[in-house]
């Protein structure tokens, strides 16, 4: 399915080991050393990556080839690690013309050096100073590039290193991102207006306009056994409510395959639908609530009343959590300390509490005059940690993320809920992170993964050179 892409797969990770070729001479017993070292890297990675390793690379000529290679084979992060001490110029031309995103690793394979070390720890670990004769001039070429230090077994750096590679992932992702817009970005809603040639060069996303022609003729095409599979589907998985009838439930079931129709034929990972302007036009018999949250459960982006910023974002956090939810930030509750959480049907409903069942509920939704009421599942989220990403536009037109972690607490949908709802507990006092949020220029709708994700999400803001800021 072309939501889902490949979210779940490993992150591709080249490694580029640097040596001095002088060493191949003057001390032979270093390049099965560093071969030794080399191996024990590509085990580490492999705990979360897919490694490519080309060899020890001694020479520009070699640095070049292998760099090359790894563009060809399509790695996500290129890693640089000084295997003993190398010259920086014969890697400087290869990473100053790659468009990998480039992680110099700082680290070596002796933890101490005790007293009692033989006389060769040092000759076999002192690529430090090759990190910093790397780091020096690829800074005076401008560059980009990250830098961790730590010893290669350590947790913490092991933590850093997968967030890189799941960043680079992401960010590799996020370049070949299309979002399918039905209708228009709801009419002064000025927040996420959003420049798409600007979402397209300064964050990768394209934006594709389409028809509410062709969304109607699949309508109306939908196979009838497809769309009885479907039904039957919904039955297994969710508690009908009664008062949505069999009709109301079969045109959004329609209105479902004719979008994953569209999405399928258009190579979508994501849509944003405006309900004002599937009323106007007309055509469609009710509102896409039901698919909304199908689709996101099905790994495809989603952003409301036409926000491709945010749909966006729920890509972005697909990528990085594997599952996303699209949201919004609905009425304060100062005594738990929480935001109510909830818009008006759409809801990554496999994100939903184990606890209590998913209703499939009709949604008489008295803002449009369509034939049908839209049919909309309604629940509450599973509690636990979460991270909440805003997409806005910033001063000057640059794009920037806004990322911070709280948690979803327990709570159920209120007494005649026909939508998602839960309350979402930043981490800190609710009215200082509201006015952060609001003067960091948040947008009001947002996307939800679980888990902690802002230095994630930090990292890949580096990476696509836009700012990121964590509340």
């Amino acid at each position: 399915m072309q939501g889902k892409g490949d979210g779940a797969s490993r992150p591709k990770v080249g490694l580029l080991g640097l040596m001095l070729e002088a060493y191949d001479y003057s001390f032979p017993q270093l390049r099965k050393a560093a071969e030794e070292f080399a191996a024990l890297l590509q085990q580490e990675f492999g705990r979360f990556a897919q490694v490519h390793w080309p060899g020890i690379c001694n020479t520009r000529a070699l640095v070049d080839a292998a760099v090359s290679g790894f563009e060809q084979e399509g790695v996500d992060l290129l890693v640089v690690v000084l295997l003993t001490y190398a010259p920086s110029l014969i890697a400087l031309p290869a990473l100053r013309r790659t468009k990998l995103p480039v992680l110099i690793l700082n680290t070596q394979r002796a933890y101490s050096v005790p007293a009692n070390a033989p006389a060769d720890i040092l000759v076999e670990n002192h690529g430090m100073h090759g990190v910093q004769d790397l780091a020096n001039v690829l800074l005076r070429a401008g560059v980009p590039f990250a830098l961790v230090t730590g010893h290669y077994r350590d947790e913490r750096l092991l933590q850093e290193l997968r967030e890189y590679c799941a960043a680079a992932k992401a960010a590799k992702a996020m370049r070949g991102c299309r979002i399918g817009l039905l209708g228009y970005p709801m009419q002064d809603m000025g927040d996420f207006a959003v420049d798409e040639t600007a979402l397209l060069s300064q964050l990768g996303p394209q934006v594709l306009h389409l028809s509410f022609r062709e969304v109607a003729r699949w309508v109306e095409e939908a196979p009838e056994y497809e769309v009885r599979r479907m039904m039957e589907e919904d039955r297994r998985l969710f508690a009908v409510d009664p008062e949505l009838s069999e009709r109301e439930h079969e045109v959004s079931v329609r209105l479902e395959w004719a979008l994953r129709k569209v999405a399928k034929e258009r190579g979508l990972h994501g849509l944003a639908v405006h309900f004002m302007a599937v009323d106007e036009d007309g055509r469609l018999p009710t509102l896409p609530f039901l698919a909304a949250s199908e689709m996101l459960a099905d790994g495809y982006a989603y952003g409301g009343e036409g926000d491709v910023t945010s749909a966006a974002a729920v890509y972005l956090m697909r990528e990085l959590a594997g599952e996303a939810n699209f949201t919004e930030m609905f009425t304060m509750d100062f005594a738990e300390n929480a935001i109510v959480m909830a818009h008006m049907g759409e809801g990554n409903w496999r994100l939903a509490r184990k606890d209590q069942p998913v209703r499939l509920m009709r949604n008489p939704f008295s803002m449009v005059s369509l034939p049908y009421a839209p049919a909309c599942l309604s629940f509450a989220l599973e509690p636990g940690e979460v991270t909440l990403v805003s997409l806005t536009t910033g001063p000057a037109g640059k794009l920037r993320l806004i990322a911070a972690q709280g948690e979803v607490v327990s709570f159920a949908p209120l007494a005649g809920a026909r939508n998602p709802q839960y309350k979402f507990r930043p981490n800190g006092p609710l009215p200082e992170f509201l006015t952060a949020f609001s003067l960091a220029g948040g947008s009001h709708h947002q996307a939800l993964a679980y888990g902690r994700h802002s230095q994630a999400v930090r990292k890949v803001a580096q990476m696509l050179g836009v700012e990121c800021i964590i509340l």
